[in-house]
């Protein structure tokens, strides 16, 4: 199939399709298909991924999963220090994983999730915790009655934990591993979320009090075992609220690696760091940044990315975000 093929099918989409409109974000999908999937096979992937050229079912939730898929397929394949690339491989039959790639002697496989997460209306106020707190749940219900009958009119949202669905997501990725991982392998389980304020979110799934990569743990860690990092990244943002500026990779995506205390015994600190070389990641800038301020220490990420990003970072990772203030002190 050729690039004509596509754009063919591509103009019989209807207008509320992510992909009907012409521009860079069309174009680079394009070149994005014909680099990854197999050309006997794009007819049949478009329609049951993207839904092209019947979007009469279409299905964001699912688009979003197939779009950063594609995305993270399309970045690593193009990489020319990546070897004997593949996507659904089966690394631990009859599951696969969305890429499998090498660096020299390490074999890196990559999982892909986009969890669903809503988004609270913009004009409300929002609680929620940093990770499992006891008793936050009554504590909210007391907060909405005083706002309930407010004066002035606020509306308080409760913004839900995700840590259940993080759980999900590492338990479905650890399935897909190889038991048999050793020194030379590198899991890498990469999540799609949305903006600074959700990756700080998706963060708290994991660092927040009793999550999943702390000590006190709700869920037993040998469930998740093989998963040795979880990326965390803005890539669904990139495909909601910033199409325009994406390329149908991960140029402009920001990646924050996060190391699984509770992984394997087996891995060794080469192959994080080779396996981890082809992304332009924040893992050490990250572990390096010590807010002063303990509030800031609970939104680290969020912290890291408004203080510790250069402009013109802030404006590639997040080009549709009002940009950062200039002269306000790094706490």
């Amino acid at each position: 199939m050729r690039a004509s093929d596509v754009q063919a099918l591509l103009q019989q989409l209807s207008a509320t399709h992510p992909l009907s409109a012409t521009g860079g974000y069309q174009h680079n999908f394009v070149s994005a298909v014909l680099n990854v999937y197999p050309a006997q096979r794009i007819e049949k992937i478009l329609q049951e991924r993207f839904f092209i050229p019947d979007d009469s079912k279409f299905d964001l939730d699912v688009y979003l999963q197939s779009a950063v898929e594609l995305s993270v397929q399309n970045d690593l394949k193009r990489n020319s220090s990546v070897q004997n690339f593949e996507i659904d491989k089966q690394v631990n039959p009859p599951k696969n994983v969305e890429a499998y790639y090498e660096i020299g002697s390490k074999k890196i496989s990559l999982e892909v999730k986009c969890p669903e997460e809503e988004k609270p209306d913009s004009d409300s106020l929002v609680i929620a915790s940093v990770g499992r707190v006891p008793g936050f749940f009554e504590k909210a219900d007391v907060m909405h009655d005083i706002f309930r009958n407010s004066p002035l009119g606020h509306v308080l949202e409760t913004d839900p934990n995700k840590d259940n669905r993080m759980k999900d997501a590492l338990i479905s990725a650890n399935a897909k591993f190889s038991p048999k991982s050793g020194q030379d392998n590198l899991n890498i389980l990469f999540v799609a979320g949305g903006d600074d304020r959700s990756i700080t979110r998706w963060w708290h799934t994991l660092e927040g009090s009793h999550e999943l990569f702390t000590d006190q743990s709700y869920c037993p860690p040998d469930k998740f075992e093989l998963v040795d990092v979880v990326i965390l990244s803005n890539l669904k943002y990139l495909h909601t609220e910033a199409r325009q500026h994406h390329d149908w990779a991960l140029d402009n995506a920001f990646i924050l690696p996060c190391i699984n205390p509770h992984g394997r015994d087996s891995l060794k600190e080469d192959s994080i760091a080779n396996g981890l070389s082809v992304f332009n990641h924040h893992l050490y800038r990250f572990y390096e940044y010590r807010p002063n301020d303990p509030v800031l220490i609970m939104f680290k990420p969020g912290a890291y990315c408004f203080y510790q990003l250069h402009e013109l970072e802030w404006l590639r990772y997040f080009p549709t975000l009002p940009p950062k203030k200039k002269n306000i002190p790094k706490p």
